[in-house]
């Protein structure tokens, strides 16, 4: 079984974007101020011990709208690790509008590819970099590595430790997970997605990221319920940012 190791990261910023020169005199020890600035109602600083990240991959599909109007219902943050070769990419505009992050997954996730070498990782990143420059005028400091950092499939321990030291030296932060949803892979109906995520989040500690993903209409469904169980558990929920709590795997 994987460790799971968390860290702090020291990285400034969120999101990189002309919008933020405004706040160029700024005292560089802010680190919040560019994240308030770009999304001032999502971001409240918590006292609160328990925090959790619910967090989507592999969109935007077209089960994403439906799930940026439940978070919205139930007033709540979330981070979507989107994927670039999907006909749905104008709807990242949806999910910032809606007060939520974007963070880089991948082009096309095909893991044979993207693993093949530090370059081929490298030269897929800069392409759905620039698809979500392209779709919403911010470039996101944040990236789920496909398949997690301690990812087998297509790729080596060598590799997936350099990639996760290079992309920090090039100032992105990573994030892996704790409480998995299996509602891509293990879960075949909304109530064991469910059960997977209460049974995961009893072992994470205080603070959880989650992982899901909007490509399948069994996390529509159990959605709601994920965010009512955290909530009567006493959870804080907030949006990723490179200085959230880092969860990151282990070999």
């Amino acid at each position: 079984m994987k460790k799971i190791l968390m860290g702090f990261s020291a990285i400034a910023l969120v999101l990189a974007t002309p919008l933020l020169a405004l706040t160029a005199d700024c005292s560089a020890n802010d680190d919040m101020y560019s994240y308030n600035i770009v999304y001032p109602s999502n971001y409240q600083p918590s006292h609160n011990d328990k925090i959790v990240y619910l967090t989507f991959d592999d969109g935007p599909t077209k089960y994403t709208l439906d799930i940026l109007n439940i978070l919205a219902e139930h007033d709540v943050p979330a981070t979507f690790f989107v994927v670039g070769n999907r006909e749905h990419t104008h709807l990242m505009a949806d999910i910032i509008e809606h007060g939520h992050v974007i963070g880089l997954h991948s082009y096309n996730h095909d893991f044979k590819q993207i693993y093949s070498s530090s370059e081929s990782f490298f030269t897929d990143l800069q392409k759905i970099d620039d698809i979500v420059y392209n779709e919403i005028g911010l470039r996101s400091m944040i990236l789920r590595f496909p398949g997690g950092s301690s990812v087998t499939r297509g790729a080596t321990k060598t590799l997936m430790k350099q990639l996760s030291s290079e992309v920090q030296e090039k100032g992105y932060q990573y994030f892996d997970w704790n409480c998995d949803s299996g509602d891509k892979r293990g879960s075949a109906t909304a109530s064991e997605a469910l059960s997977k995520i209460k049974s995961s989040a009893k072992t994470a500690g205080d603070i959880v990221i989650v992982l899901m993903h909007d490509t399948e209409s069994i996390t529509v469904q159990y959605l709601p319920d994920v965010i009512k169980y955290f909530k009567e558990q006493g959870y804080t929920f907030l949006p990723l940012t490179p200085n959230s709590p880092a969860i990151h795997h282990s070999w």
